[in-house]
């Protein structure tokens, strides 16, 4: 007859082996996807290989030391959950407007929008370009896709109508994460002076992106289960669901008129992303696709029709 201990035996050290592979799994999956993804980082450098040409990368380390000698001075608002976040605020003689430019997922305002800054500024816009909470100079621990992002712009186009007024145009931009933060906030009252988007490779949803990145890019097995772990994660550590809210929700009730632009090859935000955003939109829209183009540089690749289908569009002068 088998004496207790050696039951005892038999059974521990499956279960020890079963929690060491149970504990790696999940540890694996916070450092290798939840603390990467969802953390605070620092991928701001101007790297070429972002900027595709040593050419793009002058022209926007050139356009950053403009903006930097035109003194802009920072602003700050208070999140709704307690953060601290900045912005520059550049404004313009006589200013026809202003625009509230939204930078992506672990990058910075002028990495993204120093060259398209100065651009509208030229043109007679004051601009706002805020650090996304978890990003630079703004507070925050984690990166939410968005989801709670969005009432962080809100909360900037209220703090822009205490600055400029509430009759003064103010417009919409942002690239990446920042597009898909700014579709998202579209599902807000927002003020009436908020006349155009111009939205730049966002993607549809949190899931969708993460999804799309742990199978296709990184080739991660078992994505689904990773990615219910991820969630479990998100709710736990962050306050957040991968499917608490996206673009389709955001663009349902919107008015405002939305340019959507996306290059052909880029092969992080699939362009399919942006198309079913403008198949979505109801409002009036319009599409322009940059052709060669990789992720959020469309700007460079075609700066003419970049900067020609935005004036068009959003009726600039």
């Amino acid at each position: 007859m088998t004496d207790k201990k050696t039951i005892i035996k038999q059974v521990s050290l499956p279960a020890g082996i079963f929690l060491a592979i149970f504990t790696g799994f999940i540890l694996l999956i916070y450092f290798g996807l939840f603390k990467p993804t969802f953390m605070r980082g620092s991928r701001t450098k101007m790297d070429s290989k972002h900027f595709l040409t040593q050419e793009n990368r002058e022209k926007n380390k050139a356009a950053t030391e403009w903006f930097y000698s035109q003194n802009p001075e920072e602003i700050s608002i208070e999140s709704f959950d307690n953060l601290k976040l900045l912005a520059y605020n550049l404004p313009a003689e006589n200013a026809k407007g202003t625009w509230l430019l939204v930078h992506g997922h672990q990058s910075g305002p002028l990495r993204e929008f120093a060259t398209l800054a100065k651009f509208f500024h030229e043109l007679g816009y004051n601009v706002v370009l805020p650090y996304q909470r978890a990003h630079g100079k703004s507070e925050g621990t984690y990166i939410t896709f968005g989801i709670k992002e969005r009432y962080d712009m809100r909360d900037w186009i209220l703090k822009i109508n205490e600055i400029y007024g509430d009759t003064t145009p103010l417009y919409l931009e942002g690239i990446s994460m920042g597009c898909t933060t700014v579709l998202m906030a579209l599902g807000f009252d927002l003020p009436s002076n908020v006349r155009s988007v111009v939205a730049d490779c966002g993607y549809t949803s949190p899931y969708e992106i993460i999804w799309k990145v742990a199978r296709k890019d990184r080739n991660i097995p078992m994505v689904r289960l990773v990615l219910a772990v991820g969630n479990i994660m998100a709710n736990l550590l962050a306050d957040f669901d991968f499917t608490e809210y996206d673009t389709f929700k955001g663009l349902r009730y919107n008015k405002l008129p939305v340019l959507f632009i996306h290059g052909t090859e880029d092969n992080f935000v699939p362009i399919e992303m942006t198309i079913a955003n403008f198949q979505y939109c109801t409002s009036e829209k319009q599409l322009f696709l940059v052709e060669h183009c990789p992720h959020a540089i469309a700007h460079f690749i075609d700066e003419e029709g970049y900067h020609k289908n935005v004036i068009e569009f959003c009726g600039l002068k």
